[in-house]
């Protein structure tokens, strides 16, 4: 049987290892969609040959929290706060999803993600309205060719309407019938909305998602209006290292050291929080609390596809989270206290162990799987690369990845997707946007706004949900 090898060369390689660390002038040899070396001058002759054009070799990118299905949307979140985006927005649009836009907006949206060179997300699918769109989900996931991990949505959309089936029992469906073994596609769980429904239903859910071998994720955190939870998680018992917490913006120092000593993940989105208005990104204290920062992408009905993006801009914020005392005392920094290299951790290794694939990806380690990008090549805005972990990090744009490999798989080629008939798509997102934004229009002029009583009686809902 032939072997089927790859050279990636001419680069310089970022592994996000750290016995490895950075590698100039080298080359990254694939074998049957693995990483077989990583290196200067491997002496390899007989492989295809992908030239990096003197840029930068890197792992793909892990997102930690994408809501995926939201491709056709892009752009109408762009001026909403949260409360806005969750009131009026989500309210309206979760209900005006049919299967098959369901299926065309994750499709879409993990090959936005890919032509970012996102190799891995996580696929927050809140979109569940029935069977058929958790399928239509999942089709559309492995239609892309992304690496995965579909988050099962348990009760989001029940605040709008009230499902006609049964999610728990659906979810193991999916992990039976559709979700199976360790390929490309494996499977998650997003917990119901930590104050929109009781903890006991919530804990039930993350029992079941450990059962099945799922990774949890939930919404935490985001709104000062609303309760963390944390607490109670804790006293429930599924406060782990198996829960990605999104947001987590409103936490105390008491809730830090909670989910600190229970080793859950946190996910910053930072284009969407800081735009909503969800309050200071978190990762000061993650990092204070000896937690491992990671990075997600949130919404593009609001902000950016690709998470280089996000990372440069929670590096900045961490680092201004850092200096700000001394600013405040009109003392100088004369040293940043966190470095680029670490940031690039946040968006790859650190979200591969957040959801639970390190073991195949989030680093160019020997013996992974090949999850690669090529970015900056001949970029004038990238040359010459004097710190490659530095400039992916700061410099480069998701506009600039050239080359992107998914388990050894070519799914990105000198700047153009592989086997994606774009016009096509195109049309097809413009009609289902239309039609999808007819509906959302009807839903709104339909709803009857809360009354006073409802309004006054929303406090004591969220502290029985807490409590039940």
């Amino acid at each position: 049987m032939s072997t089927q090898r790859t050279l990636i060369r001419n680069g310089h390689v970022v592994t996000a290892d750290p016995a490895l660390g950075t590698i100039r002038d080298g080359e990254v040899l694939v074998e049957e969609g693995k990483i077989a070396a990583v290196g200067r001058d491997l002496g390899v002759t007989d492989a295809e040959t992908i030239d990096a054009e003197g840029g930068i070799i890197a792992p793909g990118t892990v997102d930690t929290h994408r809501h995926t299905w939201q491709a056709q949307l892009r752009g109408c979140c762009a001026d909403l706060s949260l409360q806005q985006y969750i009131q009026g927005f989500w309210a309206d649009a979760t209900p005006s999803y049919t299967p098959e836009d369901a299926h065309l907006g994750t499709l879409a949206g993990a090959l936005d993600a890919l032509d970012c060179g996102v190799t891995t997300l996580l696929d927050y699918a809140h979109i569940t309205n029935s069977p058929e769109h958790a399928d239509a989900a999942v089709d559309g996931l492995a239609e892309s060719g992304v690496r995965a991990i579909f988050a099962y949505g348990l009760g989001q959309a029940d605040i709008f309407a009230p499902p006609a089936y049964d999610r728990l029992a659906d979810l193991r469906r999916i992990a039976a019938e559709r979700i199976t073994g360790s390929g490309l596609i494996t499977l998650g769980a997003a917990l119901s909305e930590i104050g929109m429904a009781p903890i006991s239903t919530v804990a039930a859910q993350k029992r079941l998602a450990d059962e099945l071998g799922a990774v949890s994720a939930a919404h935490c955190g985001a709104l000062w209006s609303q309760p963390n939870g944390i607490t109670q998680l804790a006293a429930a018992g599924v406060l782990d290292s198996r829960l990605v917490l999104t947001h987590a913006t409103t936490l105390t120092d008491e809730d830090w050291k909670l989910a600190a000593d229970a080793g859950v993940k946190v996910s910053t989105t930072p284009e969407s929080e800081l735009n909503m208005g969800a309050g200071r990104l978190a990762v000061n204290a993650v990092l204070r609390h000896g937690l491992k920062p990671t990075i997600g992408a949130d919404v593009v009905s609001l902000n950016s596809g690709d998470i280089l993006t996000p990372a440069r801009i929670a590096l900045g914020f961490a680092r201004w989270g850092e200096a700000e005392p001394l600013n405040r005392q009109g003392q100088d920094v004369y040293q940043v206290a966190i470095g680029a290299e670490q940031a690039v951790d946040w968006a790859t290794i650190n979200g591969a162990d957040a959801l639970g694939v390190a073991d195949r990806t989030g680093s160019l380690t020997p013996g992974k799987q090949a999850d690669v990008i090529v970015v900056g090549g001949r970029r004038i805005g990238m040359r010459p690369v004097n710190d490659p972990a530095a400039q992916l990090v700061q410099q480069a744009g998701p506009g600039w990845v050239d080359t992107v490999m998914v388990a050894g798989r070519i799914v990105k080629r000198d700047g153009r997707l592989v086997g994606v008939d774009l016009d096509a798509l195109l049309a097809r997102l413009e009609d289902s946007s239309r039609q999808i934004q007819e509906r959302m229009a009807a839903t709104a002029a339909d709803k009857a706004p809360l009354t006073p009583e409802q309004i006054a009686a929303f406090p004591g809902w969220i502290a029985h949900n807490l409590a039940s």
